[in-house]
């Protein structure tokens, strides 16, 4: 039965909901979360309860929420996607649901670079807009893979947040259609100070008619001091504040009551726009200003919440061993495992009119720890003193006799086997044995004695349907000839279909499409070139890789990748071939065929890679340098460099170790290598920006600006280097991409998001090609490494087709410059490109 939380009845009653949030600490003392609960408990309708925000590590939201929900208020679990895969996901909300938990806010979450573990994996499975659709497929009753829920299903009021300000703006309300549409029934939105153009968002989504189907949750936050505001306004992407607000905290005298009355002021502002169906406050780290914003904005008193509780009530165990003796606890320990006692004691509910003092409780406890202690010996020394019982019978008697109640557990064991090979079958158990020696001596010469276990099993079930007693030793001769010839050819059919030719029927298929393309122009020409065309008006800028007549140019772009009803793709998809600065270790022997004979020298593995393969750009990775690895010194990149550049005389680009320190040692003396080139350098992050702008611009060549997948930051890097000095026509992005199964969904999500903001948002800081290292990303993924078997197929078709498919699909987001493994997959994602490039 779907039982619906406080904040849903609420809100479904057309009432003005209110919010606020609590940030569990970082350590484990759960007086902190109690504690602010009861400071929030009857001004607010629910409490969100945060995931790791900023991806720090503190108490688990799941286990924050029980707490708050044992103090009487009524929480929202907040669940990011960044740590769980789907398994550990649905895990989860099925034991919040277990626990009492009704509402859900479902996030993405932070990249864990923001946080205090920022070398941690991020898991990113799902997207908080997949992460909705599996929640409401478990409202529904299924779990993720479309298998049915057998039992009581869990039910969610899910809700999800909304950045009413981010860029592109125009996107926004679409982008919260997309959610409610996977399951989101209401809405928080970010901090809100700009009021006017919140209220134009508002407007945008009453025209879609959003505003009848979800409730939207102003978030209001009051800022607490000048710094935090300016703070806000200079350094957090996404949020708007306005001179008003700077100018109103600079010129108060308390600071705090100032921020306290702002919060009240968008409070009675947003009151009033229509479709705003309650306010999130968000008192950061602050929340005993929440009780007295509420009261002033006249949103107190709230109604009263039904008297909640956990599932679980310790309580009552206490109670029911008060009253009943020890004497009668110690026989039933006797008859049934101490697991059963305790059933039988939390069977009684306790009275809520019950009530004890503090210290009759813990006395109490006390007491019941004992007896459960005492309980636990007493059991262990009845099954000593039994255990010496049947010893002694043993030694006295010869043989076990069945014993009394408390030896139940052997008996089992003991009566297994007479009934199946003494009662059933006493007759041929014997003849079996006598029948085998018999015939050992006569097939000897002919094969191996191995052949015995095999033929067992097989001789038993072919006889048992003829003839049961008699043909035993008749038959026995017969079968030992045929299993060899038979048993034998089963045990390798794995290696012998080797799937490699399967790579090669998609070239002939993709090819034909060729011939029976007609463009779009001809199959819409019915109509109206509005109703499908929608232009974009900023342009992705070229940047230009190497020098010379083998210069490669990436970008200039205006419109959606392979859209080309819509926009021009100049330059079209390049591919990199990735090399290493050292033999990769870890690379499948499927794989390595390819180009073991030139692990020992980079010059002739790059070589190998342009007269071979065809490739029109090399990407060396300086592996060996990392100093988590092999720690090589910059001496050591300048060598392979040198090698490489006397090899090949493509366009290059110089991957370093990802260590921002040692990058910067290295990459600056391999830029003198590189540099005549028109190399592109990197990854530069922002650690090391200032130093890598430096060198980029002395030798006037690109770089990779390397940022977590997240648009603001990439937007953020961007601006970084181009206040250094750097063109953005000198910059590829890397937006930290995922394989797939490895977060390619929300990689894709995001890089859609950004080259959405480049072409129809003018953002002009966004408008630069991206470079997705994949080869890196897939071929470390386990599934890409595993052997050929009858489950996963060809173990080289597998590898090539998981980096043929993460290369097309970030292709179709929005890359520009693909860096790649496997010649295969190389092959067919420019088979692929070819047949998306028809127009």
């Amino acid at each position: 039965m779907e039982r619906k939380s406080h904040l849903e009845s609420l809100l479904s009653a057309g009432k003005f909901a209110v919010t606020a949030e609590i940030g569990p600490p970082r350590n484990a003392d759960s007086e902190v979360i109690k504690k602010k609960a009861r400071l929030l408990k009857g001004f607010v309708d629910a409490v969100n309860i945060t995931d790791c925000q900023t991806a720090v590590v503190r108490v688990s939201s799941l286990a924050s929420a029980v707490l708050v929900l044992s103090e009487g208020l009524e929480p929202v679990l907040q669940m990011t996607c960044r740590d769980r895969n789907r398994i550990g996901i649905q895990a989860d909300l099925l034991g919040a649901s277990a626990l009492g938990i009704r509402n859900l806010l479902c996030l993405t979450g932070d990249h864990p670079k923001f946080g205090n573990h920022p070398h941690a994996k991020p898991v990113f499975d799902l997207d908080s807009i997949q992460l909705l659709r599996l929640a409401k497929g478990l409202n529904e009753g299924r779990f993720e893979n479309g298998e049915e829920i057998k039992g009581l299903r869990p039910y969610f009021f899910l809700g999800a947040a909304e950045n009413p300000f981010a860029e592109p703006f125009d996107f926004r309300p679409f982008r919260l259609a997309k959610k409610a549409r996977a399951g989101a029934r209401f809405f928080q939105t970010q901090i809100i100070y700009n009021v006017d153009k919140f209220r134009k968002f508002m407007e945008k989504l009453k025209d879609l008619g959003l505003t009848e189907e979800v409730y939207v949750l102003a978030g209001i936050t009051p800022p607490k001091s000048l710094g935090m505001a300016k703070y806000m306004k200079y350094n957090v992407p996404g949020l708007e504040v306005p001179d008003e607000i700077i100018q109103r905290l600079e010129s108060a005298k308390d600071k705090k009551e100032e921020g306290i009355q702002i919060a009240v002021d968008i409070i009675q502002q947003v009151k009033e726009i229509p479709g705003v169906r309650g306010v999130h406050i968000m008192a950061i780290e602050w929340e005993e200003a929440v009780p007295e914003i509420v009261k002033r904005a006249g949103l107190s008193p709230r109604e009263s919440i039904a008297e909640m509780h956990p599932p679980f009530v310790v309580e009552k165990v206490v109670e029911k061993i008060v009253e009943k003796p020890v004497e009668v606890v110690v026989e039933k320990i006797v008859e049934k495992p101490v697991e059963v006692i305790v059933e039988k004691i939390v069977e009684k509910e306790i009275p809520l009119e019950v009530e004890m003092a503090g210290e009759k409780i813990s006395a109490l406890i006390e007491i019941l720890s004992d007896l459960k202690a005492s309980l636990k010996n007493l059991r262990s020394g009845m099954e000593s003193l039994e255990e010496g019982i049947v010893k002694l019978e043993e030694e006295f008697l010869g043989k076990k006799e069945a014993r009394p109640i408390v030896r139940e557990i052997p008996k089992p064991a003991v009566e297994v086997k007479p009934p199946v090979k003494v009662e059933e079958r006493p007759v041929e158990a014997k003849p079996e044995l006598k029948a085998e020696p018999e015939v050992k001596p006569e097939l000897k010469p002919e094969e191996k004695p191995e052949v015995k276990p095999e033929i067992k099993p097989e001789a038993k079930p072919e006889v048992k349907p003829e003839v049961k007693p008699e043909v035993k030793s008749e038959v026995k001769p017969e079968v030992k000839a045929e299993p060899k010839p038979e048993i034998k050819p089963e045990v390798k059919p794995e290696v012998e279909p080797e799937p490699k030719p399967e790579v090669k029927p998609a070239e002939v298929k993709i090819g034909g499409l060729k011939g029976v393309y007609r463009p779009l122009s001809a199959r819409a020409s019915k109509i109206a070139q509005d109703l499908y065309l929608e232009k974009a008006n900023g342009e992705i800028r070229e940047v230009q890789i190497g020098k010379g007549e083998k210069a490669l140019k990436v970008g200039g772009i205006s419109g959606i990748n392979f859209h080309l009803f819509e926009g021009e793709m100049k330059n079209g998809l390049k591919i990199a071939f990735e090399i290493l600065d050292v033999k990769p270790e870890d690379w499948p022997e499927h794989l390595s065929k390819y180009y073991s004979d030139v692990y020992h020298d980079p010059g002739l593995w790059a070589k190998k890679c342009v007269e071979e393969y065809g490739a029109e750009a090399i990407c060396l990775y300086l592996l060996g340098t990392d100093p988590n690895f092999l720690n090589l010194p910059a001496e050591h990149a300048k060598k392979v460099a040198e090698k490489v550049v006397s090899s090949v005389d493509v366009p290059l680009i110089v991957w370093g170790s990802g260590n921002a320190e040692k990058d910067v040692e290295v990459l600056r003396d391999v830029a003198d290598i590189v540099g005549v080139r028109g190399a592109v350098i990197g990854p530069v992050v922002e650690a090391n920006h200032r130093t890598l702008a430096a060198v980029a611009m002395g030798y006037s060549i690109p770089v990779i600006a390397s940022s977590p997948i997240d648009v603001n930051l990439a937007k953020q890097l961007n601006i970084l280097l181009e206040n250094m000095g750097l063109a953005l026509d000198k910059i590829l992005m890397d937006p930290s991409i995922g394989a797939l199964g490895y977060g390619l969904e929300y990689t894709y999500s995001v890089m859609e998001r950004i080259r959405l903001a480049a072409l129809f948002a003018q953002d002009t800081k966004l408008q630069v090609p991206f470079i997705c290292s994949i080869g890196k990303e897939v071929w470390k993924t386990k599934e890409a490494g595993l052997p050929t078997d009858a489950l996963m197929g060809d173990a080289e078709s597998r590898g090539v087709l998981m980096e043929a498919l993460t290369g097309v699909t970030l292709a179709l987001a929005g890359g520009d410059l693909l860096i790649m493994r496997h010649p295969k997959s190389v092959e067919l994602c420019k088979i692929l490109f070819n047949g998306l490039s028809l127009s």
